[in-house]
């Protein structure tokens, strides 16, 4: 077998390992993310929010009505997160791989916890309409930026050292 069609073999098999992963996780995935935002919301709001279900949160702002929030699977980070482990298994260099890409995964994970987070603050403080908003604008924008920026950490930590780094290192 040619060495081009075991690397063609081995990105079909990590790209069908990711959808399968996502088929798998995303339901666990989405009650951890909303469970845990939840969470970081309760500490600065206390009883005011609250899981039911696998991925719904009550809300229960002041001065608004009441409503469940619903983590789906276009919300939840699984996505981003399988794409960086898939690439993380393409990389070459095993043992580095590994720590860069959980360094990747754990920036977006965080990040996406605390968009969550922060959509459901909103919802609190201006009811439903104002955490729909914030979630579909600044959200949005938030999530690109997170994973974005756990992209280019895997990059920065696989990626051999240049030359210029290595001489302000020594200096």
């Amino acid at each position: 077998m040619s060495r081009r069609t075991r690397v063609l073999l081995q990105v079909f098999g990590v790209i069908a390992a990711t959808f399968a992963g996502f088929v798998l996780l995303q339901g666990p995935a989405r009650h951890a993310e909303a469970q845990v935002a939840t969470d970081v919301v309760r500490v600065g709001a206390g009883n005011r929010a609250r899981t039911v279900g696998a991925s719904s949160i009550e809300v229960l702002p002041s001065g608004h009505e009441p409503f469940r929030a619903i983590v789906t699977p276009s919300c939840s980070s699984i996505g981003s997160l399988l794409a960086l482990g898939c690439l993380g298994v393409l990389a070459r260099r095993r043992r580095r791989a590994l720590w860069a890409t959980v360094a990747a995964m754990v920036t977006v994970a965080a990040g996406n916890i605390l968009r969550i987070a922060a959509s459901l603050g909103i919802g609190l403080v201006a009811g439903r309409a104002s955490l729909v908003l914030f979630h579909d604008w600044v959200g949005s924008m938030f999530g690109f930026a997170y994973t974005l920026g756990g992209f280019l950490l895997l990059l920065t930590l696989l990626l051999p050292p240049t030359r210029s780094r290595l001489q302000a290192v020594a200096a």
